[in-house]
């Protein structure tokens, strides 16, 4: 029996889980954590269809009755609950699930406040009395498991606590130092580093079709293939644009127009939008930190815009470049963690433009870019 033959996954990944399968040494719980982007859910169900796979050679075999009703999200006994906002409907649910279905490796695009509830969990420990209806094994899997609500944390302890021999639980994070210690101490955690360059090509070909090179997407994404996708369905062009016209205004310390501009990103309440934009400043930054120590243009990733990020690293500090690096990204998490988006980056413009004050007079700040 070979596993997981035809499924893209990390080499450390495959490796462990191969020999936790032929050992028959699965464990009753697990957390898949690593930074966004990195393939978890998608192997959290690769590995439900290995376990149940009907095909007796390479499994998971995607084409018998379980794997086919895995992939549709429809298999009595493979559950799947993500973290959403309290007042979501089954119909935005079934559609959620649609679109998982048609690319996992997609992040599934929820606005709003994002909450494990504990009726998801009620729901589950209701669901973990009973003996599997078809499959060999259960699983649940729960992704954003960062967003349990205490109620929610405390109560699925207990499921943890005394799982069912036939049941194996899957939790989804990309912060694991926000799950309870005791709930990290009862599950075997599972580290899912970046894809390589060639491992996302392979997977962008499966589910999108592209022509051209996808190496400069590759870059741009950071290896976030959750981004990669983002930036080959939704063209990044007027995104680079609010970002440019963003940071020319904290350059200038242009209030209005960092206010006009914060209202446009955070109007629409989707946290996503907000978090794509704030990584590309990111980007940015990175480039202009880049560029001041190498001088060498030809590694900037937003090569459009190389001018104008070459003429911002000549005017600031290279220190100033990491220290508001590490702004912007503590902001990004911030909003993610249900910050209130608007206040989070009127406070950042205002701390990025004091830091880039060290350096020039407002005279050369506004030529900067």
């Amino acid at each position: 029996m070979t596993y997981f033959q035809n499924t893209i996954v990390q080499e450390r990944v495959l490796y462990f889980f191969n020999k936790s399968i032929e050992q028959d040494r699965l464990a009753h719980a697990y957390i898949f954590y690593g930074s966004e982007g990195t393939g978890k859910e998608a192997f959290a169900l690769e590995l439900a269809k290995a376990v149940n796979c009907l095909a007796e050679d390479a499994v998971p075999c995607n084409s018998c009755s379980s794997c086919v009703k895995i992939n549709k999200f429809s298999h009595p006994d493979i559950l799947y609950s993500f973290a959403a906002p309290g007042n979501i409907k089954d119909a935005e649910i079934r559609d959620l699930l649609k679109q998982k279905s048609a690319n996992p490796y997609r992040a599934l695009p929820i606005a709003g406040h994002r909450t494990v509830s504990i009726d998801i969990i009620r729901r589950l420990k209701h669901e973990a009395k009973y003996a599997p209806n078809e499959a060999r094994k259960r699983f649940f899997i729960i992704s954003g498991a960062q967003f349990f609500s205490r109620e929610a944390a405390n109560s699925f302890l207990k499921l943890l606590e005394e799982p069912p021999e036939n049941l194996h639980i899957i939790l989804i994070t990309n912060e694991l130092h926000l799950l309870l210690d005791t709930i990290r101490s009862r599950c075997q955690p599972v580290y899912f580093p970046s894809f390589t360059e060639e491992q996302i090509k392979e997977i962008v070909k499966k589910y999108q079709h592209f022509e051209g090179d996808l190496t400069a997407i590759i870059r741009m994404a950071q290896f976030n293939l959750n981004k990669v996708f983002d930036f080959l369905i939704d063209d990044p062009t007027e995104k680079w644009e609010l970002v440019y016209a963003y940071l020319k205004s904290v350059a200038k310390n242009d209030i209005p127009s960092i206010l006009s501009i914060i209202d446009r990103i955070s109007e629409k309440r989707d946290k996503n939008l907000i978090s794509q934009f704030l990584s590309l400043v990111i980007l940015w930054l990175r480039d202009a930190l880049n560029i001041s120590i190498t001088n060498d243009e030809q590694a900037l990733v937003n090569m459009d815009y190389g001018e104008a990020i070459a003429n911002f690293s000549r005017f600031f500090e290279p220190s100033d470049f990491g220290s508001i690096i590490e702004k912007v990204e503590q902001a990004r998490t911030d909003i993610e963690r249900n910050a209130h988006p608007a206040l989070t980056l009127t406070h950042l413009s205002l701390e990025m433009n004091a830091a880039l004050k060290r350096k020039t007079t407002d005279q050369v700040r506004e030529e900067a870019i």
